[in-house]
């Protein structure tokens, strides 16, 4: 499967592509200040998503919910790139360690949503690779398998396949050596 397609934000200073949050940019070297609002999922009022409670309700909002509402309006399988010292661990969020396609990360967290999909976060050194899943493995893994990961059916099969063929050799090599 070919890596995911990435969604990044610009630096406003200097247009370079800059991970969601990211305090400072690298090519200017100049601090970022970040407008991001969503829907309160109390009362649907526009608020700053870095802050820990909605202004017109005070309900307790977590910044991972509003990554997980950004991401959910990208395709399935692209990456949100979200800078790891501006959120709290996603265990603290209510998602699971898993495991994922090898692509550099440390680790990799779940967690699934009431309609089957899931969200999937890639966690490297510096930040958050975050996207959403057609099935969540955790509910259905051959559901997932087959909706979001077919190259592991094709990867499967030829390990299948070979390994139908070792016992067969393995036990004519024995089978010979015991006759002789």
């Amino acid at each position: 499967m070919a890596k995911s397609p990435d969604s990044t934000a610009n630096c406003p200073h200097c247009d370079a592509p800059l991970d969601h949050l990211r305090r400072g940019c690298d090519a200017c070297e100049r601090r970022v200040s970040w407008d991001w609002t969503e829907p309160c999922p109390t009362c649907e009022t526009e608020t700053d998503a870095t802050r820990s409670r909605c202004r017109d309700c005070g309900a307790a909002l977590s910044p991972w919910d509003a990554v997980v509402a950004r991401v959910l309006r990208e395709r399935h399988h692209i990456d949100l790139h979200v800078a790891k010292d501006a959120l709290p661990s996603p265990a603290s969020a209510g998602f699971v360690l898993h495991t994922g396609d090898p692509r550099g990360q440390r680790a990799d967290y779940r967690r699934p949503l009431p309609d089957g999909k899931g969200i999937h976060v890639k966690e490297f050194a510096d930040h958050y690779a975050v996207h959403w899943d057609k099935v969540d493995p955790t509910e259905d893994f051959l559901g997932h398998v087959l909706a979001d990961a077919p190259h592991w059916l094709l990867f499967g099969g030829v390990l299948g396949v070979k390994l139908a063929r070792w016992p067969v050799g393995l036990t004519r090599g024995l089978a010979a050596h015991i006759k002789s």
